[in-house]
């Protein structure tokens, strides 16, 4: 970048101020601007099941004139949400840094056409979401909700639960979220396989056991006591747990996503539940979110719901403030960024 001074607008609001962010403005040619920009839920959900594209079952939020004014002149903004007819709202943009780890509901094909560099927030959440994972697990395992409900009751029943050792863990995706749920189940003294769309030629990664291309999905899962679907959303993933798909799964295992919603057949889901094949489901993303009060979701048999919370923002903020001040530092020294959102 040349010399001028770098106008970044901050649409995500910040709960407080980042020492980081002000030595970076002093360091750097660079201005910072707080424009607050949030969709609700739904439209996000609907942004997301329609390639970052809003299909108008929600209304966007009100943008205020003097919002308008300042994004003219960005050169990049910090958001969670992609405003529709970004070409017009922000004509100068070389630079859009996401603040979550999944972009479907952000109109990365706006922005391709636009020349402008997309990068998302891999890794600043995965320690806290593989935590997340293991927390419901093991509810699972050691029947806490049925302990729980006795103690609400006053009942005082021995239930002994089961062993999270010895037991093997398939994980579809080995990206950043995928080695942190491989590397605290190997903790647990479990077996881990993992589903990975580039697989190294030797097929090792010191990560896991046991490595499969795509195409042994339906070994790896036949294989596995826990199923873990951590894979980005993409037309290959949508759609990829169907009817098919869990019945492949074993009699008794779990199924667990904390990815998103559309890789779920949600009907289907219901039904492996319903017939005991599955001995439970833990889903923290849902195919609409908020999931409609109508949905049998709520009420299939050892489904283990949770409102998209996996996420810990204890350090969440502090680790896209950390992200943010690296990938400006290389934005304005016009180097290699990280977490490149590739366009197609």
């Amino acid at each position: 970048m040349d010399a001028k001074k770098i106008k970044i607008g901050m649409l995500f609001p910040l709960r407080k101020e980042h020492d980081q962010l002000n030595k970076l403005c002093q360091d750097f040619s660079i201005e910072i601007v707080n424009t607050p920009y949030i969709e609700t839920n739904e439209l996000r959900s609907d942004r997301g099941l329609n390639h970052g594209v809003n299909p108008g079952l929600h209304a966007e939020p009100e943008i205020d004139d003097a919002s308008k004014v300042e994004w003219q002149n960005c050169d990049a903004i910090v958001s969670m949400d992609l405003p529709s007819h970004p070409q017009s709202l922000f004509p100068n943009l070389s630079w859009f840094q996401g603040v979550s780890a999944g972009y479907d509901h952000i109109d990365s094909s706006a922005l391709a056409e636009m020349g402008v560099i997309q990068t998302n927030a891999r890794g600043i959440a995965s320690a806290s979401i593989s935590e997340f994972v293991f927390a419901r697990l093991l509810q699972v395992l050691k029947d806490l909700r049925m302990i729980d409900q006795q103690q609400s009751e006053k009942i005082w029943k021995v239930k002994f639960g089961s062993e999270a050792y010895g037991k093997t863990i398939g994980i579809v995706g080995l990206g950043s979220i995928g080695r942190e749920v491989a590397v605290r189940a190997r903790a647990f003294g479990m077996t881990v396989l993992a589903v990975k769309k580039t697989p190294s030629t030797e097929g090792y990664d010191e990560t896991v056991d046991q490595i499969f291309p795509v195409s042994e999905l339906d070994l790896m899962i036949g294989m596995s006591d826990v199923v873990v679907m951590a894979a980005p959303a993409n037309q290959e993933t949508r759609d990829m747990f169907n009817r098919e798909r869990f019945f492949r799964m074993k009699p008794g295992s779990i199924f667990c996503n904390i990815a998103r919603g559309m890789h779920v057949v949600e009907d289907d889901l219901v039904q492996a539940l319903n017939e005991d094949h599955l001995r439970a489901a833990i889903l923290d993303v849902t195919r609409s979110e908020p999931l409609p009060v109508d949905s049998p979701m709520w009420t299939a048999k050892n489904m283990y719901l949770s409102p998209h919370c996996s996420v810990s923002f204890d350090s969440y903020e502090e680790n896209a403030v950390a992200l943010l001040v690296e990938n400006a530092q290389l934005f304005i020294e016009g180097k290699s960024m990280r977490n490149v959102v590739p366009s197609y």
